[in-house]
């Protein structure tokens, strides 16, 4: 039972419940009247008696992240990338500002404040965990809307086991989302893909930019590519490429605490006391496992490429160690994705006529491309791109181009303003008749899609695929 007892000018409800322990404790709440003290005290009993009181709890933020995130992980079999992505949210971006702050005090008010200085927050503020001295420049970088989109998502996750830990009743997080501020991605059209892939004089670079350009490949599915996954006879002679692994550098405190049946291979430091490595893993997603269709100048520029590999090997095999991945220096070693990147930015540096986009810009320039060659085929492009569904596709990677904008106006400028109407002027209302039926045919559709903005065509896939 809970008794209410006068401390100074205020007064409080002392009661005794039992932990999660069984262990007996003593608790108190102070209030200003009498009043809010007796209605208090009558809440406790009664939750007390129905098994509903919330036991008083200390833990932090910082502690309900540190115990969720081993259990998420290994639930959802976390890449070494996602666990090093969460981990760094958790030290860069929650904890400076509310991981010090008990979860049973937190209101959907303080959530809101916290979005709002995350908005206000420069890239970089925090590196570990620790406060970083930033550059006037720097400070002008602020946290994209969003990295707090993914902060609202992990808090919201972790929260809903707090709630079903008893350790909250219900979550603090805001109902909605924050909102994201999307911004288009530049890419290329075609003419310039074909261009820029043509001043590329490294081998190495010009294979990997050809493989993303036609085949809308990550740099980690190009790295992670092997010479069996190559098959020049298949498809009656056109060749395909099996998709199945990727390469990516991660932390080793990482892999250390992930499912090791995730990772295929981890490559020999090339550095003493390097804390990261490189590995060779699952593909991201099961969709990503996919079988792709060479182009003739594709399957020659690989064929040329496995007979370097060779000659490489053969003018030096004292010297070479032969790594198993298509992507090998001439040592044998396999190329990382930063030595790809490096070889990227060098090139772009030498090439200022072409529009500056990072190499991920390169799949997206392709998926862009496939979709307007298809005809809109979301499907098909789909099954070269690897997402998990079409809208996915769409939402991401169906740039809008001038070219197709342009001819559409020039349809328009061509039909609209020579219609005959002269036997179609407006009639009374007992004159009206019903409206004929318009012909809708595949190319007008195909360039509505094409329009459309993402919220249209999510509806549209919905309802095609309902």
């Amino acid at each position: 039972m809970a008794s209410i007892m006068k401390r100074g000018s205020a007064y409080s409800v002392r009661y005794t419940y039992i932990d999660h322990r069984g262990k007996k404790h003593e608790g108190w709440e102070s209030f200003k009247t009498k009043k809010e003290a007796a209605e208090r005290k009558i809440t406790i009993e009664k939750e007390l008696q129905d098994g509903t009181f919330l036991i008083p709890d200390s833990m932090t933020v910082q502690e309900l992240l540190e115990k969720w995130i081993p259990i998420q992980s290994s639930k959802h079999k976390w890449s070494p990338k996602t666990y090093t992505q969460t981990t760094a949210m958790v030290q860069n971006l929650i904890a400076p500002y509310i991981g010090q702050r008990k979860i049973q005090d937190l209101r959907t008010f303080d959530i809101e404040q916290f979005y709002a200085t995350l908005s206000q927050t420069p890239c970089g503020q925090y590196i570990h965990g620790e406060k970083q001295e930033l550059t006037p420049a720097q400070k002008k970088r602020l946290l994209s809307s969003t990295s707090i989109r993914e902060v609202h998502t992990l808090l919201k996750t972790a929260f809903s086991y707090a709630v079903e830990w008893d350790l909250i009743r219900k979550s603090p997080l805001p109902r909605e989302a924050p909102k994201i501020n999307t911004e288009e991605r530049t890419i290329w059209d075609e003419q310039t893909m074909l261009a820029a892939l043509q001043s590329i004089q490294n081998p190495a670079l010009h294979l990997a930019v050809h493989l993303s350009l036609i085949l809308s490949l990550r740099e980690g599915e190009i790295l992670g590519l092997q010479p069996e996954d190559l098959d020049f006879e298949a498809a009656d002679g056109r060749g395909t490429i099996t998709i199945s692994k990727t390469m990516q550098r991660a932390y080793k405190d990482a892999l250390a605490k992930i499912d090791p049946a995730q990772i295929y291979h981890i490559f020999p430091d090339r550095r003493e006391g390097s804390k990261s490595s490189l590995i060779l893993k699952r593909a991201k997603t099961q969709k990503s496992n996919r079988v792709l269709y060479m182009t003739k100048p594709l399957k020659e520029e690989l064929l040329a490429w496995l007979e370097k590999l060779k000659q490489d090997e053969q003018s030096a095999p004292e010297k070479y160690t032969n790594c198993g991945q298509l992507f090998r220096l001439p040592d044998g070693l396999p190329i990382a994705p930063d030595v790809l990147t490096k070889w990227y930015r060098q090139w772009r540096g030498e090439h200022p006529e072409f529009e500056k986009i990072v190499f991920h810009g390169l799949r997206h320039s392709s998926a862009t491309y496939q979709l307007l060659q298809s005809g809109g085929d979301f499907k098909s492009v789909q099954g070269n791109t690897g997402h998990a569904t079409a809208s996915t596709l769409m939402d991401t990677y169906a740039h809008t181009q001038d070219k197709p904008r342009i001819e559409l106006a020039e349809k328009i400028e061509a039909n609209f303003y020579k219609q005959d109407i002269s036997s179609s002027a407006p009639s009374g209302p007992e004159e009206s008749k019903k409206p004929e039926p318009t012909n809708i045919t595949g190319p007008v559709i195909l360039e509505a899609v094409r329009q459309m903005n993402p919220d249209e065509r999510r509806e549209l896939v919905r309802l095609l695929f309902a």
